[in-house]
């Protein structure tokens, strides 16, 4: 367990090692929830990547050729997952 400082405005700095294995990286967003007479836990928030991806689709849309909702379905799912694939290969190389 390594030790950590807070500094006067509260904050503090998960060491190297830590933010690499849970890739944390700038702008990664956290939970943090408060165990009365414990301490706090700290988790990372889950990225709602279906969200991200419609909002992409939607910007752009104007270029975008017609779909059905189950095509428009289909090509979200395929494109979450090749995300997936390159976040995870990306941790694979580190």
């Amino acid at each position: 367990m390594e030790s950590i400082r807070a500094s006067s405005k509260g904050q503090m700095i998960i060491p190297k090692p830590i933010r690499e294995a849970l890739d944390i990286r700038s702008g990664t967003q956290l939970n943090v929830e408060l165990d009365p007479g414990k301490g706090f836990k700290v988790t990372i928030k889950p990225t709602d990547r279906v969200e991200r991806v419609r909002g992409l689709a939607g910007s752009l849309a104007h270029r975008a050729k017609r779909m059905t909702p189950a095509q428009e379905a289909a090509a979200l799912l395929e494109t979450v997952r090749a995300d997936d694939e390159r976040s995870k290969s990306r941790g694979r190389r580190r």
